[in-house]
């Protein structure tokens, strides 16, 4: 009899194939008893198992980088660095020095890092626990001489079931074969979840119990578009799911059609559609969908799932490949956003009982003033080789962007008298993430040169609900009039000042949400790759004077059930 289970989808797609349970090598540091004669053969024995794991992990980088991209292959950059952290090895000496052996030392080790990172607020940094296990087990291993599991053994088409999926065993999936990921822990952030959207594998979690619901070599179906699991399922489900997977890979196909057309309305109304990015790693899915620009540079990515801080060198490397790459499109890169749900453990800072209220995004940066020079100088040199456009983060007050701007043109004029030349001029907007940056975007948009609204924090700010607590997930409303009576203002300020105001987050890139911005008067859409072609095609199939009429009447309305009620009604949904 089928069995149906839903998880929180991780990438979407649909995947047959026979259950593969995963479970990790029975791994386990021994309690064996060392002599102080004995602590140098000890030593040697984990510097031989770091020298080993170097050379593994290299492979294991150079394979993925091979056949995925370097977003993925830059997960074993943080292993290598930490196999070559100084307190880290530092610790494990030490403790060999006090009689533990190779192994029990290297797992103590590793639990003080693991408690640090599970400590921590940010689901990203929680995740990164995992990479030490990861990297602990491998050592350990080492030194006993074992080996760990090899997924490139699987040589038919299989859903892998596990507890987790360690980085190390992402690394070796194969879409050829691996038609599936069930895992019971691990989020967005997962690197299983990364190198899966990478490979186009669907992915599903966070289901607790999935090892004991399931028997290796069962069929197994799995829906990444809905999250659902079906266990063995029926001929005429494998049928059904068949079908969905035909017209899923017919519809991309039609997409196609989208490829060098203008992102333009019915009635003949442009909308610039761009994309959102982590970094140079993400240009062929931008090229792939035909994105009009770049309407978010992601640039903590450079500055996490790593030791320490990025130099000036590596980030102009980063910011030049993206502005060489996008010829003469605007790409707008935000500068360092961290705080809130992303933290940088190496820098050590105090901990925060609010951090969505506290010392993030610009906060930081103006008063860490060195690790901001380093990026705008950075920046600043990168311009040479595209169109930037540079915004500042969580702004909420005039002094804050004014502060900001100042250190951006100071370092523009010193690389200019460096140079002995004058570069172009740097357009400086900012991201309205809070009511406060939108009451006051009249006064603002005399400023700036351009509005970004990151709706995931305007709406969470707005309604004073954490997005990430599902306590009160019921009060974080996309469409409270309160939220779009925001969203309305800033795009009305800035017409009235001749600048352009786009949008970013989930708003982006719901068609209900589009239907209201195209009303409002919204400029650009800045969105996931992938999901170009589907908005370019919708967008194709409204007219601005109807969704006009549209947003005038949702900001008459008392409640986001009201504003649901108009939309769908309006846009015969019901």
């Amino acid at each position: 009899m089928p069995e149906i289970i839903a998880g929180l989808k991780l990438s979407e797609g649909i995947g047959f194939g026979s259950i593969f349970i995963s479970e990790r090598a029975d791994i386990e540091a021994s309690n064996r008893e060392i002599d102080a004669g004995q602590i140098e053969e000890e030593i040697s024995a984990y510097k031989e198992s770091i020298q080993a794991a170097h050379i593994q992990l290299r492979k294991l980088r150079e394979n993925v980088d091979e056949h995925l991209d370097e977003d993925s292959a830059a997960i074993f950059d943080a292993h290598i660095m930490m196999l070559d952290d100084p307190g880290f090895n530092e610790q494990i000496i030490n403790s060999i020095n006090n009689l533990n052996n190779a192994e029990k030392a290297i797992q103590l080790a590793g639990e003080v890092y693991i408690t640090k990172f599970e400590s921590l607020d940010s689901e990203y940094m929680k995740a990164r626990a995992l990479d030490v296990k990861d990297i602990c087990m491998r050592l350990i291993a080492n030194v006993q001489g074992v080996q760990l599991t090899d997924l490139t053994r699987v040589d038919e088409p299989v859903v892998v079931v596990a507890d987790e999926l360690t980085p190390s065993a992402s690394a070796q999936l194969d879409s050829k074969y691996i038609k599936g990921i069930i895992t019971a822990t691990g989020g967005m952030t997962s690197h299983s979840a990364i190198i899966a959207r990478s490979l186009n594998i669907p992915a599903i979690s966070g289901i607790p119990d999935i090892l004991s619901k399931v028997t290796h070599g069962d069929d197994i179906i799995i829906d990444g578009f809905t999250g659902d699991i079906v266990l063995s399922p029926t001929e005429v489900e494998m049928a059904a799911y068949s079908e969905k997977l035909k017209a899923q890979e017919e519809r991309e196909e039609k997409l196609k059609d989208f490829i060098g057309k203008e992102t333009k309305t019915l009635d003949g109304i442009n909308i610039s559609l761009y994309a959102n990015i982590k970094g140079p790693e993400d240009l062929n899915d931008v090229s792939s969908n035909d994105a009009e620009g770049i309407g978010l540079y992601r640039t903590e990515f450079l500055y996490m799932n790593r030791m320490n801080l990025p130099s000036e060198e590596e980030q102009f490397e980063a910011y030049k490949a993206v502005l060489s790459d996008m010829d003469d499109k605007p790409v707008i890169i935000r500068t360092l956003d961290i705080g809130g749900d992303k933290e940088l453990s190496y820098l050590n800072l105090p901990k925060e009982s609010n951090p969505f209220l506290g010392e993030r995004s610009i906060r930081f940066l103006l008063k860490n003033e060195e690790i901001f020079k380093t990026q705008l100088r950075a920046l600043v040199r990168a311009s040479e080789h595209g169109n930037l456009k540079v915004m500042f983060p969580m702004v909420t007050t005039i002094d804050e962007f004014n502060r900001a701007k100042a250190l951006l043109i100071e370092e523009k004029e010193k690389y200019e008298a460096e140079i002995g030349k004058e570069l172009n001029e740097i357009a400086a907007g900012i991201m309205v993430e809070t009511p406060s940056a939108a009451m006051i975007s009249d006064q603002l948009a005399k400023h700036v040169d351009f509005f970004s609204i990151g709706s995931n924090d305007l709406i969470q700010y707005t309604m004073a609900a954490d997005r990430l607590n599902e306590q009160v997930s019921d009060l974080y409303q996309t469409y409270h009039p309160s939220v779009l009576g925001l969203i309305k203002k800033v795009i009305d300020s800035g017409r009235n000042n001749n600048k352009w105001v786009g949008i970013c987050g989930e708003m982006a890139c719901d068609h209900k949400s589009i239907a209201l911005l195209t009303g409002f008067g919204i400029d650009e859409l800045s969105v996931s790759p992938k999901k170009i072609l589907g908005i370019r095609e919708y967008i194709s199939e409204i007219k601005k004077t109807d969704m006009e009429q549209l947003s005038e009447s949702v900001l008459s309305c008392d409640s986001a059930e009201d504003v649901l009620y108009l939309i769908e009604e309006h846009l015969n949904l019901t």
